[in-house]
């Protein structure tokens, strides 16, 4: 940790240091290497900079990621993924309803499965490529059958992850679909989170999403107000709407502070120009709150939860009703 000067500047190196103990760890020298690393592993995901002594648990949680991926991956191949979608509902009487694709598993095991159970595998980034490239695949086909239904829709929301522009294969796709099928790119919103302006594809996916927005695709920023540069990147993306985090619908009848803030985020993105949906409302009182504070769109159970293409008709029937009671 002592600073090494290297001519006129001093440079300070760190240790990452995983340990593994013959015999308990493994008594031969290829056993004890592969211990060896998943401790150093494991140090590094501390923060780097320590050092970390082997334990069982740390191969067991490397089997079963492994074996998770196996299966993400046999799922893409017999498609056994599937997209199901949220109602977005619009505050105004007049507006059209839109949706999100959320992703769901029919594992042959576990039945049906939402994201969070196999969260695990979106840490591999060729799993979320593939995953990126299936929900693109699948959001066009649905939407194609949707608007040949007839079924009235502003836009469908599909969330990106920074693995999707790790090359140009997925934006060349997108525009492969929308001249394949005719629907436009004015037809779609790309979800982002914070998480993906971190690290060394930043830049390629700024330039990603500059490019869609320029084709008329409407970029949402997913879980506002739980980052730490939200507002730097209100200034800096091509941002068309905010989606407000439903850690604070949740208690916003109930906690003044929650009720502010959510006020303030409406007020920040009106006066910029930009639209606000929030998430997770579940009750009427919030769909009450939420509606005096002249939030844009709502999302949650108390509309809906996600469900298969062949409910939607039905239930974006009813949507404007659940509005027109409030």
């Amino acid at each position: 940790r002592q600073p090494i000067q290297i001519g006129a500047a001093a440079r300070r190196f760190s240790l990452s240091l995983g340990i593994a103990v013959f015999p308990g760890n493994g008594n031969d020298a290829e056993n004890l290497f592969q211990a060896a690393d998943l401790a150093l592993y494991h140090a590094k995901a501390l923060g780097r900079d320590r050092l970390e002594i082997f334990h069982p648990k740390l191969k067991e949680a490397a089997e079963h990621r492994s074996q998770l991926l196996l299966e993400i991956e046999d799922g893409l191949r017999l498609d056994a993924f599937e997209l199901h979608y949220q109602p977005i509902v619009p505050v105004v009487s007049n507006g059209l309803v839109s949706l999100e694709a959320l992703m769901r598993w029919q594992h042959p095991q576990l039945g049906l499965l939402t994201p969070s159970a196999f969260q695990e595998g979106f840490s591999d980034p060729a799993v979320r490529a593939a995953i990126g490239m299936f929900v693109l695949e699948r959001a066009f086909k649905d939407t194609a059958d949707m608007l040949a239904a007839q079924i009235p829709l502003e836009r469908i929301a599909i969330n990106l992850t920074n693995s999707d522009f790790r090359s140009d294969v997925f934006l060349e796709r997108f525009f492969e679909l929308s001249a394949q099928t005719g629907i436009r790119p004015e037809k779609f919103c790309v979800e982002v989170t914070e998480s993906m302006f971190l690290g060394s594809h930043q830049k390629r996916v700024e330039q990603g999403l500059r490019r869609l927005h320029d084709a008329g695709v409407e970029i949402a920023f997913d879980d506002f107000g739980t980052g730490y540069a939200s507002l730097t990147h209100l200034r800096q993306l091509p941002l068309g709407k905010l989606k407000i985090d439903r850690s604070f619908v949740a208690n916003m009848v109930t906690c003044p502070e929650d009720r502010a803030i959510i006020r303030g985020i409406i007020d920040i993105a009106h006066s910029l120009g930009k639209t606000v949906t929030a998430e997770g409302v579940e009750t009427l009182e919030q769909v009450e709150l939420l509606t005096g504070m002249q939030c844009d769109h709502l999302q949650g159970w108390y509309f809906s939860k996600a469900c298969p293409p062949g409910h939607l008709p039905r239930l974006i029937g009813s949507m404007q009703g659940r509005l027109e009671a409030v």
